[in-house]
C-alpha cells in the first residue's frame, strides 16, 4: 500500500509539472495556473473514480509522447487530454460536452486564440463521438481508445475498474448499457481513426470487446 500511495504521489507530480509547462507558455501567471491545477486535481481524484482518474491520463500522455512527432499542433492535443474527462458523472451523459465547457471556461483565460480553444473544444467532443476528420483529432481519439487494444489481461482489469465505476448501478442495467457500447465499437468498420492504431490494436480490440460482450 505504502508503494502504491508513492507511485500515486508521483504521478501527480508528475502531471503537475507537464501541466505547468504546458501552461506557462501562455501565461506567467502562476496562481492562475495554480488554480487551474486544482481543478483539476480536485476532480480527476474523485473517490467514485477508479479508472478515469490520474492513471488515464497519464496513459494518454504515454501514447501521446510517443506520437508527438505525428501531430500538427501537440499543446492542442495536450490541453483536450488534460479536460477531456474533467467532468465525470456516471449518471449524466454530458461530461463530454460539461468537460469541454470548462475547458473553455478555464482556458479563455490565458493567452489563447478562439481558434486554439475551438479545437480544444472539439477534440474534448469527440472522445463522445469517437469521429474526427482532421489528423490532430483522429490521434486524441485513438490514445483515448488504446485501453480496448491492449492484453487480454490488462483489458479484463479494465472492464473490472469500469464496473468499479458503476458499482451503483443495478447488474441488469449495468449489462445492458454495456453490451449495447461494446456491439457499437464492434459493429464500427474501425475502432481507430489512424493506419497506426489500426495495425497495432484493431485486431485485438475487436477480440477484447467480443469476449467481454460474450461474458456478460
Amino acid at each position: 500500500m505504502k508503494l502504491f500511495v508513492i507511485f500515486i504521489k508521483k504521478l501527480a507530480l508528475d502531471l503537475k509539472n507537464r501541466f505547468k509547462n504546458l501552461v506557462s507558455a501562455y501565461t506567467s501567471n502562476k496562481d492562475l495556473i495554480d488554480s487551474f491545477w486544482n481543478t483539476l486535481e480536485n476532480n480527476y481524484t474523485e473517490k467514485h473514480r477508479v479508472y478515469h482518474n490520474f492513471s488515464h491520463l497519464e496513459e494518454l500522455f504515454t501514447y501521446f509522447d510517443t506520437y508527438k512527432v505525428e501531430l500538427k499542433n501537440a499543446d492542442i492535443v495536450s490541453f483536450s487530454i488534460f479536460y477531456h474527462d474533467i467532468i465525470y458523472n456516471i449518471w449524466k451523459k454530458d461530461n463530454e460536452e460539461k468537460s469541454a465547457l470548462v475547458s473553455l471556461d478555464q482556458l479563455s483565460k490565458i493567452n489563447l486564440s478562439s481558434d486554439f480553444l475551438e479545437n480544444i473544444h472539439q477534440q474534448i467532443i469527440a472522445t463522445k463521438t469517437h469521429d474526427a476528420i482532421d489528423n490532430d483529432t483522429k490521434w486524441m481519439i485513438d490514445f483515448d481508445l488504446a485501453i480496448l487494444g491492449t492484453s487480454s489481461e490488462v483489458y479484463s482489469n479494465y472492464s473490472k475498474l469500469i464496473r468499479n465505476e458503476y458499482k451503483l448501478v443495478p447488474n441488469l442495467l449495468y449489462k445492458k448499457g454495456r453490451k449495447k457500447i461494446l456491439q457499437h465499437f464492434i459493429d464500427k468498420p474501425f475502432i481507430y481513426a489512424t493506419n497506426e492504431f489500426r495495425r497495432l490494436y484493431e485486431n485485438q480490440a475487436k477480440l477484447n470487446l467480443t469476449n467481454e460482450l460474450n461474458a456478460l
